[in-house]
């Protein structure tokens, strides 16, 4: 579901279809696109209001199931219980939980090594 403030402004501005999308990027992966203009071709359609449908692409249908959007502070931020892993400013996000490189810290140790700070 799309936040209240968010349907009330594509509706001001007259828009009446938007396209939800997941894309690659930001620290945790992936990040949530919100388009107004986009070709509807393959696309699945779902009415968020009669006045409002949002389109997806089929293969993200499960994991656009229960979710959320809303527009704070300049980004669309997505929340759903499928969320495993999120970036510290909220806009990132993973359907997998992160885990820890142990091998790539090792490394980074061996490289800088455990050198003494200025107050120890």
């Amino acid at each position: 579901m799309l936040d209240k403030n968010s349907i009330q402004t594509f509706l001001e501005k007259d828009i009446h279809s938007i396209f939800i999308s997941l894309i690659q990027g930001g620290c945790s992966g992936t990040k949530v696109s919100v388009q107004t203009e986009f070709d509807r071709t393959g696309l699945v359609s779902s009415p968020i209001t009669p006045e409002l449908t949002v389109f997806y692409r089929s293969e993200e249908q499960k994991l656009l199931e229960q979710w959320h959007i809303t527009f704070a502070k300049g980004k669309w931020i997505f929340s759903s219980e499928k969320i495993q892993d999120r970036c510290g400013c909220g806009e990132s996000f993973s359907f997998e939980k992160k885990l820890i490189d142990t091998d790539k810290l090792t490394k980074l140790q061996s490289i800088f090594g455990k050198k003494k700070g200025l107050h120890e």
